[in-house]
């Protein structure tokens, strides 16, 4: 007999964060070994722009503001309680306005990387957020 996994619908908004030549990756060492852009998940009442600045904050400690919206992507997981996880990610171009000292969440064990542009593309984990920054490189042209 097969057990049906629970679902659950999981909705996240990121940021793109671009200054000068470089972008800002966050790198997981283990288990994951991803490189992505920074993000997390939107909390009930709060916009998707809201989120996106909130969670690159918490993420890096950066103020941000954003410039321009990028698109939305979505991909599937299995988590490791047993449930199957579908998640949608809004993403934004992000101007940085200041940095300040914070301590992450204990489960965020990722490094902060400022990575050229030119490199960049080549070390995102995932195929869909290599559209997203081929989005925001296509929008920093026309600013």
């Amino acid at each position: 007999m097969v057990v049906a996994k629970e679902i659950v619908y999981k909705k996240s908004s990121g940021g793109l964060l671009v200054d000068a030549d470089k972008i800002l990756l966050i790198h997981w060492d283990k288990p994951r070994g991803s490189y992505d852009f920074p993000k997390g998940g939107v909390d009930p009442g709060e916009t998707s722009e809201e989120a996106c600045v909130r969670e690159v904050y918490e993420e890096t400690g950066y103020k941000t503001r954003i410039i321009s919206p990028l698109g939305q992507t979505a991909y599937e997981y299995d988590w490791h309680d047993g449930t199957y996880h579908k998640k949608t990610v809004d993403y934004y171009l992000l101007q940085k306005e200041t940095k300040e000292t914070h301590a992450r969440e204990p489960h965020e064990t990722f490094t902060e990387i400022w990575c050229p542009l030119e490199k960049a593309r080549e070390l995102l984990t995932r195929d869909i957020d290599k559209v997203i920054f081929d989005k925001a490189i296509e929008e920093l042209r026309t600013h």
